[in-house]
């Protein structure tokens, strides 16, 4: 036999043996891919006794019939977890496999413990901006507390909706009444919010002087009286993103002594009533991990109001409102916070000053100026945060505790470097506000607690570019 026919006959063998195994070799190639895969076969739920199915199925990300890559599993069940808890209607949540089967084929189990859903909270607060202005300015006087009944009741039909009443007496009263409803329609992506309240004071903050509220006090009768009444329409189509369309009703009266004596331009020309309608806009992303306490992932919000819809509104303000928050997990100890904020108001004429508020007021504060405000039309805020983690645990606190769903106590430790920029523009007031107009910077470390995951006391040493410094007490209720 030839060489020719020789190296013919080996050819033929070689494309027969490839063509019988190339079945067993495509199939092996198939099984390595298909095993880089897990398939969702069900998605179980324990615990949830009062809260729908519908709510909880919503949070997740996947849904029965997904599949997820196999190496980054435990990672999106962590970050599903943790949505489930921004719920804020869980005291605990997992997710685990509870059964792997053949061909990657798997099934979740999500257990749930649900919190005190009835939240009959006596008010005792303070009627001053922070805990330091009522303790050193105002000498801790138990005279300018509120007091009174927080009534909420969240998951109130299982969806995650709340109800909540305020009757508040003392130095401030108020009463109010509001309902928060995250699920309209069937696929949980409408939801609304209302309420209306009614206040009176018999002190007012009427005028700002070197940057410092002055107040006037009458026992005898009271000085302002606000109506407050709001619709808001949630859209949250996806589950990072989120709109909302505010539709506003203010009626403020004040007394008489502070428009025409005091201070005529509090609500402009001596006036002592000011009514308006506005509209506001929102739209939120919102990646972040912990909302209460982020150590990772980001935030965008865009916050546009119209304060005066009607031509025969007492105010017209039209103001733009930015703010993008970044959060670095650089290891399981160490995380960095980066949180920017940025606003502008037209028209640029002299508005009212009781509507000139910027920094030193509810988030929106340098810290280290816990004792100063700086008014503005416009203002910008740079705050960043290193964060080490210095303990992580929990504690059983057993029948101390008659709530079974908090007998269990998480606490986390961490130590926080702080360091905030901020500037307000103020083209009209400025003349009697020196920190208008100017750079301000604090810095400092702090101690922040987080227990029960939403709840948060941070205690800071601050000091400012002014040289001044102290200790300061923030507290987070979650509520």
């Amino acid at each position: 036999m030839s060489n020719v026919q020789t190296s013919q006959r080996q050819l033929v063998f070689k494309i027969l043996i490839l063509f019988f195994s190339l079945p067993s070799v495509l199939a092996a190639q198939a099984d390595s891919l298909f095993r880089a895969f897990v398939y969702i076969e069900k998605i179980a739920i324990e615990g949830d006794k009062k809260t729908k199915t519908g709510t909880i199925l919503r949070e997740l990300e996947f849904a029965v019939g997904d599949s997820l890559p196999t190496a980054g599993l435990p990672a999106v069940l962590e970050r599903n977890r943790l949505r489930l808890m921004n719920l804020g209607i869980f005291s605990e949540a997992s997710i685990s496999v509870s059964n792997w089967g053949k061909e990657g084929r798997i099934s979740l189990l999500v257990r749930v413990s649900e919190g005190w859903y009835i939240f009959p909270v006596p008010i005792l607060s303070l009627s001053d901006r922070n805990f330091n202005v009522w303790w050193n300015e105002f000498n801790h006087s138990f005279k300018r507390l509120n007091y009174g009944l927080d009534w909420s009741q969240l998951n109130l039909t299982g969806r995650a909706d709340a109800l909540k009443a305020i009757a508040q007496f003392g130095f401030t009263n108020r009463y109010e009444l509001s309902y928060r409803s995250p699920g309209l329609n069937h696929s949980r992506t409408l939801g609304l919010e209302s309420s209306l309240s009614y206040s009176r004071a018999h002190e007012l903050s009427y005028k700002t002087t070197a940057n410092k509220l002055e107040f006037l006090k009458v026992r005898e009768r009271w000085l302002i009286e606000q109506i407050v009444a709001t619709v808001t329409l949630i859209s949250r189509p996806k589950l990072f993103k989120s709109q909302s369309f505010t539709l506003e009703y203010r009626d403020n009266l004040v007394d008489d002594t502070i428009a025409h004596a005091l201070n005529p331009d509090y609500y402009l020309d001596r006036k002592t009533r000011q009514r308006h309608f506005s509209a506001v806009y929102s739209l939120t992303y919102d990646y972040r991990d912990i909302r209460p306490y982020p150590l990772k992932g980001w935030r965008a919000i865009l916050d546009i109001r119209k304060n005066g819809l009607l031509t025969s509104d007492d105010l017209q303000i039209f103001r733009a409102f930015a703010e993008f928050d970044q959060y670095f997990s650089f290891n399981k100890w160490l995380s960095l916070e980066l949180v920017g904020k940025i606003r502008s108001s037209l028209p640029r004429r002299k508005p009212p000053q009781s509507n000139n508020q910027a920094l030193g007021y509810g988030g929106n504060l340098v810290r280290g100026y816990d004792y100063y405000v700086v008014d503005g039309l416009d203002f910008g805020l740079l705050r960043t945060s290193w964060h080490l983690r210095l303990f992580e645990g929990q504690f059983r606190l057993g029948k101390l505790m008659p709530i079974k769903a908090y007998r269990k106590l998480p606490i986390k430790v961490y130590l926080a470097f702080n360091n905030d920029l901020g500037w307000a523009n103020d083209p009209h007031y400025a003349a009697t506000n020196p920190l208008s107009n100017r750079l301000l910077y604090g810095y400092g470390p702090g101690l922040d607690f987080v227990v029960y995951y939403d709840k948060s006391i941070r205690c800071e040493w601050t000091w400012n570019d002014l040289g001044e410094g102290g200790f300061f007490l923030r507290v987070n209720t979650g509520l």
